[in-house]
């Protein structure tokens, strides 16, 4: 009988640990996240831009000039229920990149080629209103649409809402990172 007890008392004990790490865990993610650093960050606003750049110089037919991306904003990436205090703020990287095909052709050839490139390396590929975008396995998605405001072609990669503690001083800012280099280059500061 008082091994029975014991068994029971540490299943027990087991399952309230567990209950609690899962509370702990919902917790965390409802208020958006574990907070990670600003270099974190900095990696996945690289991440972020480089995911943009590897689909742009991969289209074909390819669009003419270099892939530039421009910083966008966004405004899902907000703390609805207060959790964030002090130096802990949050950010969604999102870069755009024009295209300029040099016909519509191009631009629904360059469509087509991507999708099936896409399956091919089995992603899901959902069609828009505009266009067509796919997630990558590092929550990026990634956009290849007719922009809804100006109808012209565009790429449009968006990371994830990253919490990180942005502290004064920080050798990063996002915000002022309009190309999604990973730096703020002067130019880019006296733009601020």
């Amino acid at each position: 009988m008082e091994k029975r007890t014991t068994v029971i008392t540490v299943a027990g004990c087991v399952v309230l640990v567990a209950l609690l790490a899962l509370t702990a865990k919902a917790c965390e993610s409802a208020m958006g996240g574990p907070v990670r650093t600003t270099e974190d960050l900095r990696a996945y606003v690289r991440a972020t831009t480089d995911a943009g750049n590897t689909v742009y110089l991969a289209l074909s037919p390819a669009p003419r000039g270099e892939p530039y991306p421009v910083q966008e904003g966004s405004s899902s990436c907000v703390d609805d229920f207060g959790f964030d205090d002090g130096d802990v703020t949050r950010d969604e990287p999102a870069y755009s990149w024009q295209l300029d095909f040099a016909s519509p052709a191009d631009y629904r050839a360059a469509m087509k080629a991507l999708a099936a490139r896409w399956r091919k390396d089995g992603r899901e590929v959902e069609k828009t209103d505009t266009g067509i975008t796919t997630v990558l396995d590092d929550g990026i998605r990634v956009t290849f649409h007719r922009n809804l405001y100006t109808d012209e072609p565009e790429l449009r990669a968006t990371g994830e809402c990253m919490r990180y503690r942005d502290t004064y001083g920080d050798s990063y800012d996002y915000r002022l990172d309009k190309n999604g280099d990973g730096t703020v280059d002067e130019d880019e500061r006296r733009e601020y």
